[in-house]
């Protein structure tokens, strides 16, 4: 299986490739100019800046502080900026173009900003920090793009009305309590011109609301949520704006209110996960409950392609809602065949399989994988798990194995993940079977045939078996809890081929 980690954003430089010879001094005449972009606050003076500078014509880009003389090569740029006043509150945003030609110089001059104004109505109320935001980006989407938060009365953007620029703006309303209250954004876009000075209602009517009940036990202390919106109708620069971060400690609960569209989710502890981009529409309350028990097995299947066996997308502590992270996950992985051992290693967190030994023949295969998270606070859940996968592939064709992925779901626990000494609890035990998203890959017909199950209280050293059942397409189990302590599940799923899996995950949930 495929460890699944986090992609973080990085901006590439874009260098222009000098070659010896009669290239090389081509490409030094080229570069024979220099930019000096003056950067002044609302009084007048120089202030200091990043300046983002593309190249229309190379694809270079780079960020040059203000107020300093840049060697350029001669080209036409598009330039954005963003910066605060001398005063230390004054925001600023701006973009314009400029031909590089020779010893050149351009300004943006914070005296003819203009104040951006939103706000949302009806008004959240009171006890609420409101701030304004704006971004200044090029209809090409040139990653010339810089933006500002600052308090309202204290944003300003410096008109252009070239059609190559446009404005996103937006505003948040943040509650001053740690511990409770709604968070409120919304956002709209300028096209066509970086308009003279933005004064904006914006309705609650065209937000979503997200309401997140944030467990603990799999993760714990304080957490980081994200929520990002992925750029709807063309304008990509209200990405910029679609941005919400929020902290709060385990367990917890709050709403976010954001501009309809796609968003994704994540939440950042003592580990890490988030999600896809899913669509949420107007006026409608989506629910998300995040750090559910249990953290187990998920993800893609196994498939053959020419030969080939790719162990596929798979997270050995995959959350029920965010299925992508668990990025302290380390262990092991193996596929053995006819008692031969054919591919064996050894992971660290955060770090891909992307394995993909070729497969003598078709037959009967075994991929077993353990994972366990490090380093986690004491009395952590979801700290191991295993999961053992025995197929028969078929090396001749493009598809996917048969199998099952059981995915455990306690019911009825608290928002510590727990349950009541000596209680009874219902597992759902939910047969998971991922494609890989590639039509060129086929999936085959399955069904199971049985499904039987097992708990534990001595973190393995006895099973118990118990009945499973099977009631209007949902399979469950019944565990009888102890007086305390953790308990940990085991799932063996067989299908209607031979095809078998079975799911461990250790320290489940908690019993008090």
């Amino acid at each position: 299986m495929r460890r699944t980690t986090a992609a973080a954003s990085v901006v590439t430089m874009l260098v222009p490739l000098l070659l010896a010879g009669a290239g090389a001094s081509t490409a030094s005449a080229a570069a024979n100019g220099s930019l000096t972009v003056r950067t002044l606050d609302r009084s007048g003076k120089p202030v200091y800046a990043q300046v983002a500078v593309y190249n229309t014509t190379t694809n270079d880009f780079r960020y040059i502080e203000g107020n300093k003389k840049t060697s350029l090569p001669k080209g036409s740029y598009e330039l954005a900026t963003s910066f605060t006043g001398g005063n230390s509150e004054d925001g600023v945003v701006g973009g314009h173009s400029v031909k590089v030609s020779g010893a050149t110089t351009t300004t943006f001059d914070a005296r003819k900003g203009r104040p951006v104004k939103v706000s949302i109505s009806p008004a959240p109320g009171s006890g609420y920090d409101h701030s304004v935001s704006a971004a200044v980006c090029t209809t090409d989407n040139s990653p010339a793009t810089m933006s500002m938060s600052a308090a309202p009365g204290d944003l300003y953007v410096i008109p252009n009305s070239s059609k190559a620029y446009e404005l996103a703006y937006g505003t948040t309303y943040e509650p001053r309590s740690t511990t409770g209250g709604d968070f409120w954004l919304a956002s709209a876009t300028h096209s066509r011109g970086v308009p003279s000075g933005v004064s904006a209602t914006l309705r609650k009517s065209g937000l979503t609301t997200l309401k997140v009940y944030a467990r603990s036990g799999p993760d714990s202390g304080q957490a980081q949520f994200s929520f990002n919106g992925e750029p709807t109708g063309g304008h990509d620069c209200s990405s910029s704006m679609d941005i919400l971060d929020i902290q709060r400690d385990l367990p917890n609960s709050f709403s976010v209110h954001v501009p309809a569209g796609q968003w994704t989710v994540g939440q950042q502890g003592n580990d890490f996960i988030y999600g896809g981009f899913h669509k949420y529409a107007a006026g409608k309350t989506t629910a998300l409950t995040l750090g559910h028990a249990v953290w187990g097995p998920g993800g893609q299947l196994p498939y053959t392609w020419y030969h080939q066996l790719y162990f596929g997308n798979d997270n050995p502590f995959a959350d029920p809602t965010l299925t992508a992270g668990g990025v302290l996950a380390s262990g092991t992985v193996k596929l053995t065949h006819a008692g031969r051992t054919l591919y064996s290693h050894k992971y660290s967190p955060s770090q891909e399989l992307g394995a993909q030994p070729r497969i003598p023949g078709s037959g009967w295969y075994t991929i077993t994988e353990t994972g366990h998270r490090d380093h986690l606070p004491a009395g952590s859940l979801s700290t191991s798990s295993s999961l053992s996968l025995h197929f028969y592939a078929d090396a001749g064709k493009n598809q996917q194995i048969r199998a099952y992925i059981t995915r455990f779901s306690p019911e009825a626990l608290n928002s510590r993940n727990q349950a009541a000494s000596g209680s009874t609890t219902t597992i759902d035990l939910g047969m998971q079977r991922n494609g890989t998203d590639d039509s060129t890959i086929a999936r085959l017909s399955d069904s199971v045939k049985s499904v039987r199950a097992w708990y534990t209280t001595d973190n393995g050293s006895t099973w118990h078996a118990v009945t499973t059942k099977l009631s209007h397409g949902k399979w469950t189990t019944t565990v009888h809890n102890p007086a305390s302590g953790r308990v940990g599940l085991r799932s063996t799923v067989t299908d209607t081929h031979g095809d078998s899996s079975t799911t461990t995950v250790y320290n489940a949930y908690a019993v008090i």
